[in-house]
């Protein structure tokens, strides 16, 4: 699937100027900016996402522990997991992530370095979700695979990970931020207690309703129209592939997307917001997703939610993989990892 008009990697936009943190500028100009433009090709994205920021990201702290194994759902489906153990005997609170990549791409490497400063500085076991990604498997694959891939840790993971199951945060970048507010209220509503969420930069709306950035109702959608490293035409792009995995035709995916609960595509189509645990909400000043991110948080605040909401100044959606550079990035790992210390561990 690839899109003539889509911009990915190019000179940064005159739309964007005095908006972006200048250190960020000569980070992405150095780099990328040069990146002649082309179509998206899927397969060869995926080859490449998960190092696409590694210009920008520093080196982890090591882990005592870290590997790789499966875990088979009680719906039969076999998921990859990484997990990352902190020093000591155990057990462990967990903390849960759902990495990025607009429901198509991502992997175990993507947040890697994200999970090992949160295992090392929250002091809790990290274990990370391989879910499967559209258009091969149908949407919401990533958010039902998730919610299956949360059980299997609450139910069995005291034996297999050496975990404390009434001690889980959930949380993730972008779709991965999506899947874990949606797990917010998934779990709640199946007796699943999580004691956190904490997300960056989450999508949260169904962008397929509109025609154009003009048509959003969050102005972060016109003003970071032409952003760097996520735009509207990107956005847009991945929203296509996402539906495309529910039929072959126009028709097809209109009757698919009958059968997806409105929720699963819209975290603002949810029945009810209450009841919902502590959630750390992290969004980017240049950001498309950025109001909506925050309009969420505003929704749970107005349902009684304990919500924590920071906007980092002068950054893009994916700043957080750019901690080498960024203050930003160093913050909002540090911030994160603290806050998931400070509820896992109750202290």
């Amino acid at each position: 699937m690839s899109d003539q008009k889509h911009e990915a990697l190019q000179p940064i936009h005159p739309s964007m100027v005095g908006k972006l943190d200048p250190v960020f500028e000569k980070l992405y100009n150095d780099n990328v900016a040069s990146t002649p433009l082309r179509p998206i090709d899927l397969s060869i994205l995926r080859t490449k996402y998960s190092v696409l920021y590694s210009y920008g990201t520093g080196p982890a702290p090591d882990v005592a522990k870290m590997f790789d194994t499966e875990i088979t759902t009680h719906e039969g489906i076999t998921l990859k997991v990484r997990v990352y153990e902190p020093e000591g005997p155990g057990p462990w609170p967990v903390h849960i992530d759902y990495h990025g990549g607009g429901w198509g791409l991502g992997d175990l490497d993507t947040e890697s370095h994200i999970c090992k400063h949160i295992c090392s500085k929250a002091g809790v076991v990290v274990i990370d979700v391989d879910y499967r990604l559209v258009p091969e498997n149908a949407f919401p694959c990533g958010v039902t695979d998730s919610f299956a891939a949360l059980k299997y840790i609450y139910e069995k993971g005291a034996q297999e990970f050496n975990i404390i199951p009434g001690s889980i945060s959930v949380g993730g970048v972008s779709a991965g931020g999506f899947i874990g507010l949606a797990l917010g209220h998934m779990a709640r509503d199946a007796g699943i207690p999580l004691k956190l969420i904490a997300v960056g930069t989450p999508v949260i709306d169904d962008l397929s309703q509109y025609s154009s950035a003009a048509d959003s109702p969050f102005p972060s959608m016109q003003e970071n129209e032409h952003a760097p490293t996520l735009n509207w035409g990107r956005l847009a792009w991945f929203d296509k592939l996402k539906w495309s995995s529910l039929g072959s035709t126009a028709e097809e995916i209109a009757e698919g997307r009958k059968q997806v609960p409105e929720f699963y595509g819209n975290l603002f189509k949810a029945d009810r917001f209450d009841g919902l645990p502590k959630t750390i909400i992290y969004t980017a000043g240049a950001d498309p997703l950025r109001d909506e991110g925050e309009a969420y948080g505003r929704k749970l605040i107005e349902n009684g939610g304990e919500v924590t909401m920071k906007r980092f100044p002068g950054v893009p959606h994916p700043f957080m993989h750019m901690d080498k550079d960024l203050w930003q990035a160093s913050e909002f790992i540090d911030q994160m990892a603290r806050e998931i210390r400070v509820v896992l561990h109750d202290k």
